[in-house]
């Protein structure tokens, strides 16, 4: 036999092969691993090589039958999937698992790795209450949110953006617990308090944000001498604060006396000038 007519039978043997028992997986890239209920997220599906002409394949974990299917274009196939697509009969909150392949004629590729993305959502807002509004860090704080539903699986209880608790949607909180999160020791610390809720165990589903509540942690311990001082507050939040003056006594007997006023009030001695 001619040795040009042996090699290209060889190779065409080898190219077929190929295609029947090529065990390379498509590689699954995503755009973001975390979306809100609503939006949509950019799923990629590689190649390892260019078998042009045939479909990719996005599977939900656990189901032998794909969900999206796209023609292929090159080395990449990009799926993009709106979060009720992703979910399909799944709650919101959930964490969907999918996998993807490629078919072209009677060649499957194997399936790739295993990607996840969760789909949040969000519930009404809880509304907070707070005890009081002036404390030291020893004080205690009692803080309680309420959620619209007569039943939740947790509350979670914020300074700014930085939580400081979760479990119990009603508990005590010390002035310490919430002045740890400023940026350094300080002997005011101004604290804008809020909390979410979460309504479903194992579900990554929280609410809006609450109501914001605005207190003051004062620590004596690093005034060094006696003053009267002065801090504003925003015009709704000044009505909460029942009692406008408050005196804080340190070990070594001096005092620190803080005013609470609104915007349009100016005195001459603002609180900060007791930060170290």
């Amino acid at each position: 036999m001619d040795l040009s007519l042996l090699f290209t039978l060889s190779l065409c043997w080898w190219t077929a092969a190929a295609r029947s028992y090529w065990s390379d997986k498509p590689k699954i890239i995503l755009a973001n691993s975390e979306i809100k209920d609503g939006e949509t997220v950019e799923i990629t599906c590689t190649l390892p090589i260019d078998y042009s002409g045939g479909e990719c394949r996005l599977y939900r974990e656990g189901s032998h039958f794909p969900f999206r299917v796209v023609h292929e274009a090159g080395y990449l196939c990009v799926f993009y999937v709106s979060s009720t697509e992703l979910l399909g009969r799944r709650p919101v909150g959930s964490l969907v698992l999918f996998t993807c392949d490629y078919h072209l004629q009677e060649y499957t590729s194997m399936h790739s790795d295993i990607g996840g993305i969760t789909v949040t959502g969000t519930s009404p807002s809880p509304r907070l209450s707070i005890s009081h509004r002036l404390l030291t860090p020893d004080d205690k704080l009692e803080v309680t949110c309420f959620p619209p539903l007569p039943s939740v699986s947790s509350c979670s209880f914020y300074k700014d953006d930085y939580p400081v608790a979760q479990g119990s949607c009603s508990r005590n909180l010390t002035g310490k617990q919430l002045s740890l999160f400023w940026e350094k020791p300080a002997a005011l610390v101004p604290v804008n308090l809020t909390c979410r809720y979460f309504p479903h165990q194992g579900l990554e589903v929280r609410s809006e944000s609450s109501n914001h509540n605005q207190l003051f942690v004062l620590d004596v311990s690093r005034v060094s001498t006696s003053m009267n001082c002065s801090v504003t507050v925003e015009d709704d939040q000044l009505e909460a604060f029942r009692d406008r003056s408050w005196t804080s006594v340190g070990a070594d007997g001096q005092t620190v006396t803080v005013h609470v006023t609104n915007r349009n009030l100016t005195t001459t001695e603002s609180c900060n000038n007791i930060l170290p």
